[in-house]
């Protein structure tokens, strides 16, 4: 999205959040209950709305769970869509049918998360973001959103500059909702213990969720588990065994050893990917205004914190570190160094799409993850 009018792009969009009595959460998973705990005292839930049968008609957390068709809104109400951007693409489609408006009938949570807080309390809260210490993997997805099949090098970050921009981040930052510490495969860096003790350790307590990931294809070795042990912090493990049956004992066994220390884990089970083919994609004749709203329309939602800056976009920013996005401009990333308390509206703009040209030069080369882009494949399928 282009600023137009720099730390009041979100004016109009909190007094209509004002308006509203009373919210039904759109998806009932993950990011559904979360958003539940963080806001049930602070605004008035009425219940969950899900598009699963299994769902519908029952109470999570509390709270009944409904049918998008039960519901009709009176215009005191409104929903919040709690689910990841891959998921929301189909409800905000079904909304959009209804006649519902953005930012008026139904908010995404990234954009009511941060928007709330910074103008009601003047916090700077961000629902998430992307820390890479190394794009380096043992697998070679064919379909990897890191890009690792195009880049000529992995690169592996020193230690002092992953805790300066920790250190960084949280001198601008509050609080937020996801801590992400990706890759690459996390379990393949040196000081990943180190890294989620110091997080933890440090900025803890201004963290819902601080959450690593892996590939469920490397073992930890005992130091960094008796590490992540100590820490209040969440593994996700990607279940990628149909893909790389080769490593189905070592899956097992990285679960029976995250049971034996008692850390915290998530199987996900992943079924499908979104091919953002960007080896087949040339928008590069879209026009400046075309490209602003391809960008708009793409339901990415993720950043990454690296150097000291906020990439806008973290697909454009790998794509850039793999060589296929051409030079990184400028207006797509934000220097936290640069941060003031006098700046924290526009620094949660940025962070939820705003910037100075409205797209990224990696736009030009992705198809997104917009509606017309449904094309979906089978995960960790090897080169």
């Amino acid at each position: 999205m282009k600023w137009n009018n720099k730390g009041h792009e979100y004016d109009e969009m909190y007094q209509k959040m004002k308006e509203k009595k009373n919210f039904f959460l759109f998806g009932a998973g993950d990011y559904g209950e979360q958003f539940l705990r963080l806001f049930e005292s602070e605004i008035q839930i009425t219940g969950y709305i899900d598009n699963s049968p299994d769902k519908q008609g029952t109470r999570i957390l509390g709270k009944y769970c409904y049918s998008l068709n039960e519901i009709e809104l009176n215009s005191n109400e409104g929903i919040i869509l709690t689910m990841s951007q891959l998921a929301r693409v189909k409800p905000i489609e079904q909304l959009n049918q209804i006649g519902y408006k953005r930012n008026v009938d139904y908010f995404i949570i990234e954009e009511f998360l941060s928007v709330y807080h910074v103008y009601k309390n003047n916090l700077v809260y961000f629902s998430s973001i992307s820390f890479l210490p190394s794009t380096a993997c043992n697998l070679n997805c064919k379909n990897c959103l890191n890009f690792n099949p195009f880049a000529k090098y992995f690169y592996v970050r020193n230690w002092q500059d992953l805790v300066h921009d920790v250190d960084l981040f949280f001198s601008c930052v509050d609080h937020i909702m996801l801590f992400h510490v990706s890759g690459g495969e996390p379990m393949l860096y040196e000081h990943i213990g180190d890294l989620i003790e110091y997080i933890d350790t440090n900025y803890g307590d201004r963290i819902d969720t601080l959450r690593t990931v892996t590939n469920g294809t490397v073992i930890p070795d005992e130091k960094i588990l008796e590490k992540l042990s100590k820490c209040n912090v969440e593994v996700t493990v990607d279940d990628y065994r149909s893909a790389v049956p080769r490593f189905n004992e070592c899956f097992d066994k990285l679960i029976r050893k995250l049971e034996e220390y008692h850390i915290r884990y998530y199987i996900n089970k992943v079924e499908k990917w979104i091919d953002l083919a960007p080896e087949r994609t040339d928008y590069s004749n879209k026009t400046e205004e075309q490209l602003q709203k391809h960008r708009e329309n793409c339901n990415q939602s993720w950043q990454e914190l690296r150097d000291g800056k906020l990439y806008s976009c973290n697909y454009a920013a790998y794509a850039t570190v793999a060589g296929i996005a051409g030079e990184q401009d400028l207006e797509e990333v934000y220097n936290l160094e640069n941060f003031t308390s006098s700046k924290k509206k526009e620094l949660v703009e940025f962070r939820l799409g705003y910037m100075t040209k409205g797209y990224t030069n990696f736009c030009k080369k992705c198809k997104g993850f917009t509606q017309e882009n449904m094309e979906e494949v089978e995960p960790a399928i090897q080169m």
